[in-house]
């Protein structure tokens, strides 16, 4: 009679054990039907209990795709500007520019300037003159201005060298015209005359390139 008693109240723990994650199972079910009917409705809970301990796949998760790394500017390269024949303006330039710098306005004005840098004289300051009279008569003044250094030939290179932007321009542009545009930080060269300047600011505002239009 004990031997049939062991074996019963064994088979009775099994049932208890057998019966227990059915119970917890219900319960959760219960719970979550309480907390979301529709949830219930759908199938979608016993698909979830069910996938609970599976390991996604990779088709399963979402890849979060991959964003190259933009090389690194080098601060003194130019490179190819957004309109034919136009270059950027080098990063080290657009970090020298500051407030007591006599290209100041030139690099940071929101209009397009045509920078002459020529020897100082009559035909310069001509030239700087035509180049005015013509963005007034164009009625281009919101969008353009002039400016220059007219340098003393005994003095070029100290008059030049007084700040990293400004050698910049006479580097580039001596006996030259810079057409500079700071919203685009690029530049690009003209002929030293006013009828380069005036034809090539129409031709800019009449296309709307170069960010005139933005």
């Amino acid at each position: 009679m004990a031997k049939s008693k062991s074996k019963s109240s064994d088979s009775n723990k099994k049932k208890k054990g057998n019966i227990l994650p059915v119970l917890v199972i219900a319960i959760i079910a219960f719970l979550a039907y309480k907390a979301n009917p529709e949830y219930w409705q759908q199938g979608r809970l016993f698909e979830d209990l069910k996938n609970a301990g599976k390991k996604p796949s990779t088709e399963d998760v979402v890849q979060k795709p991959v964003t190259p790394k933009k090389p690194k500017e080098d601060p003194n390269m130019m490179y190819d500007g957004s309109i034919k024949g136009s270059k950027t303006i080098p990063l080290a330039v657009r970090r020298a520019v500051n407030t007591s710098d006599p290209t100041y306005y030139t690099f940071r004005s929101k209009k397009i300037t045509f920078y002459l840098v020529y020897p100082d004289g009559a035909n310069g300051k001509k030239i700087v003159a035509d180049i005015r009279e013509g963005i007034i008569n164009k009625d281009l003044r919101d969008k353009f201005s002039v400016d220059s250094l007219l340098y003393d030939q005994r003095k070029k290179s100290e008059q030049c060298g007084v700040s990293v932007p400004q050698q910049f321009l006479c580097d580039q542009c001596d006996r030259k015209i810079c057409v500079v545009n700071p919203k685009k930080s690029e530049f690009l060269v003209i002929s030293p005359t006013a009828q380069a300047a005036v034809s090539k600011m129409v031709a800019l505002d009449k296309s709307g390139e170069w960010g005139l239009d933005e």
